[in-house]
């Protein structure tokens, strides 16, 4: 089993710290795990059932329609759904129930709310009665900033996930040739992964060659991959909920140019200096500004764009080709946490991060720094104009097919150095 009963008492304590500061004794906390929902005129039809990772990373359980109580006086509460006959027979044994642990029927809660009579009850979780202001917000924050503190178990399960994954990379470099098509490639991946124990995908695998890899969320197709082209992977694997998100780039065959060559190597010295900075105490907005700047750098160096440097580094001329945030936290989940509390959300460079946070001992975060010649930005006549003067528009035509490179590593912050979770996946040092 994944988690213990030590492993989620550990877990409540943490939080149950948080909320004392901010709840009287006269109020309640609902931790809601959420109910399906049906499919468009699916009738009797419900997409799969994903319980709140909020309730779940509290019990341990995956069943619906289940509430976790908390009051400062009364400590922890669970209302529980039994599972029914009519789904035994329908569904057979389900394994949602990773820790088991006792708890009332979820039936009881209604007249226990009725008598009790808190003077505030806060509802957290897959609800639509949470509202993100207040101090139900406040609850959410506190409880959000726990969550994202991994402890050993969760990062031990996501550590053997990355093992999982290594089996689908391995895959696509032994099926990877010119003459197969994206699907290929995909199938390859997923049923590798699958087949050493993945219960799932956390997202829709991403497969893009030529110019599709410059397609930030390129789904595979039919497309055949050619002779000397990039091939950009963005795969996972999944487990109980949690995963692991992993980006490589590999030449479809060694006819690569040096151009191709010289845009991974970029790339890929980016990433691992930004993998060095992912240090407690550093603030993420500035791992990212490196980023972006080694880009402008580099970019200047291969002779893209053109000028002085500061003044590129002002105009964030990168974005253009550098679109997207730095990373993501990662864990429970692709999105883990996200930065919930982060209400207008800034830019840097171009990019809205997805999280604006200062690294702590527990993090656990994406790294993938990517470059892209994607057509709808480099063709945008308002962005030519805008950066007429900051671009070689006559060089940047010899790039415009390359496609993209990203590379991508789940990296655990810790007290000391880095520790990059997602390793064991290869990476070509050279192209």
């Amino acid at each position: 089993m994944y988690f213990t009963a030590q492993d989620i008492q550990a877990r409540r304590a943490r939080v149950a710290a948080q909320w004392n500061d901010i709840l009287h004794n006269d109020e309640a906390v609902l931790v809601h795990s959420g109910h399906p929902i049906q499919k468009p005129g699916g009738l009797d039809q419900t997409y799969a059932f994903l319980p709140h990772p909020s309730y779940y990373w509290l019990t341990g359980r995956r069943r619906e329609g289940e509430v976790l109580l908390y009051t400062r006086d009364g400590g922890w509460t669970e209302f529980q759904t039994p599972f029914t006959k009519e789904q035994a027979v329908w569904e057979g044994e389900k394994n949602d129930l990773l820790v088991q642990s006792a708890g009332m029927d979820i039936s009881k809660l209604s007249d226990h709310l009725s008598k009790t009579k808190y003077a505030n009850v806060y509802d957290l979780g897959q609800t639509e009665h949470y509202t993100a202001k207040g101090k139900a917000f406040e609850l959410n924050t506190a409880m959000d900033r726990q969550r994202r503190i991994k402890d050993a178990a969760e990062v031990q399960l996501v550590r053997s996930l990355a093992d999982v994954a290594n089996e689908g990379y391995r895959a696509i470099q032994s099926t990877l040739r010119p003459g197969i098509s994206e699907r290929e490639l995909f199938i390859a991946y997923e049923s590798a992964i699958y087949r050493a124990g993945a219960q799932g995908v956390p997202y829709d695998s991403i497969v893009g060659s030529g110019t599709n890899a410059a397609i930030l969320h390129a789904l595979p197709t039919k497309r055949i991959i050619g002779e000397g082209e990039l091939v950009l992977v963005d795969a996972g694997a999944e487990i109980a909920d949690y995963c692991v998100d992993i980006t490589r780039t590999y030449a479809s065959s060694p006819s690569i140019n040096e151009r191709q060559k010289a845009l991974y190597a970029l790339v890929l010295k980016v990433q691992l200096a930004c993998i060095d900075l992912c240090r407690a105490g550093n603030w993420w907005r500035d791992v990212h500004n490196k980023a972006a700047t080694m880009f402008t750098e580099g970019l200047k160096e291969l002779g893209i764009l053109k000028g002085d440097l500061t003044a590129l580094l002002e105009k964030e001329v990168v974005s253009l080709f550098f679109p997207h945030g730095l990373g993501h936290l990662v864990g429970l989940r692709v999105r883990d946490t996200g930065h919930a509390e982060n209400l207008e959300p800034k830019t840097y460079f171009g990019a809205r991060l997805r999280v604006d946070i200062q690294l702590e001992p527990g993090h656990l975060i994406t790294v993938e720094p990517g470059l892209y010649f994607i057509g709808a930005l480099l063709n945008d006549s308002a962005k030519q104009q805008q950066f007429k003067d900051d671009i070689d528009w006559t060089e940047l035509e010899h790039w415009k097919g390359l496609g993209g490179v990203r590379i991508e590593d789940n990296i655990l912050i810790t007290d000391g150095e880095p520790d990059n979770l997602t390793v064991v996946i290869e990476k070509q040092q050279t192209l």
